[in-house]
């Protein structure tokens, strides 16, 4: 056996890893097989095009996991954030997902997603040095 390790990451090594970590899940999931998974990007815009922020995701069986959300600093608390937030929940509905997930900072915005109606559901201490990391969860309600 030979293991490398290195700060460069390789395309076709990630993908042939990716590969094989999504057999695998596929021969634990079959029960999930026609859950929508696929990717979502939301983008804000100002009127000049620029963009101010943005979400990019995934839907995984019946959950939409949010893995990165961001608003340009000026343009914070403004609703734009929400909006957003309330756009995933509209698109996870459409993919039939029974929840919303993400992760964040104490030192970013917690309490925005805790309004938004998320439930802490995990924290992990001193990560970053001095922080914590807060995993949420959101139900979906069907309507």
């Amino acid at each position: 056996m030979n293991i490398k390790v290195t700060d460069i990451i390789n395309k076709k090594t990630y993908d042939k890893v990716v590969e094989l970590l999504v057999e695998y899940n596929l021969s634990k999931t079959q029960e999930l097989k026609n859950e929508i998974n696929k990717p979502i990007e939301i983008i804000a815009r100002d009127n000049n095009g620029e963009i101010i922020g943005g979400l990019y995701g995934r839907s995984i069986w019946g959950t939409l996991e949010i893995k990165t959300f961001v608003i340009k600093p000026e343009n914070r608390n403004n609703g734009i954030g929400r909006k957003l937030i309330l756009e995933a929940e509209k698109e996870a509905k459409t993919r039939n997902c029974r929840y919303m997930s993400l992760d964040t900072f104490s030192f970013q915005a917690p309490e925005f997603y805790e309004k938004l109606g998320f439930i802490k559901i995990g924290t992990e201490t001193d990560f970053p040095k001095g922080f914590e990391k807060y995993y949420y969860r959101k139900e979906i309600q069907k309507t």
